[in-house]
């Protein structure tokens, strides 16, 4: 007779064993909470948004005063 195998050990929802990255005791890796995280993230898109505004400003200006055309 075939020998069935045992099921891993299943977590709570019955889904799969796998253990991931989502566990309360686990840090990330920079340290942040989750809204930490999103604060700076929400912080971090509005400066590089004005980086990139600027820097296309600067070319736009450059091209106007020495066109290669």
């Amino acid at each position: 007779m075939a020998e069935q195998k045992k099921p891993a050990a299943q977590t709570k929802g019955g889904g799969s064993a796998k253990p991931t990255m989502e566990t309360k005791s686990m840090a990330s890796l920079s340290g942040l909470t989750d809204q930490q995280a999103k604060e700076f993230h929400e912080q971090f898109k509005v400066t590089y948004t004005a980086f990139v505004g600027l820097a296309a400003l600067a070319h736009l200006f450059v091209i106007a005063a020495h066109p290669w055309w």
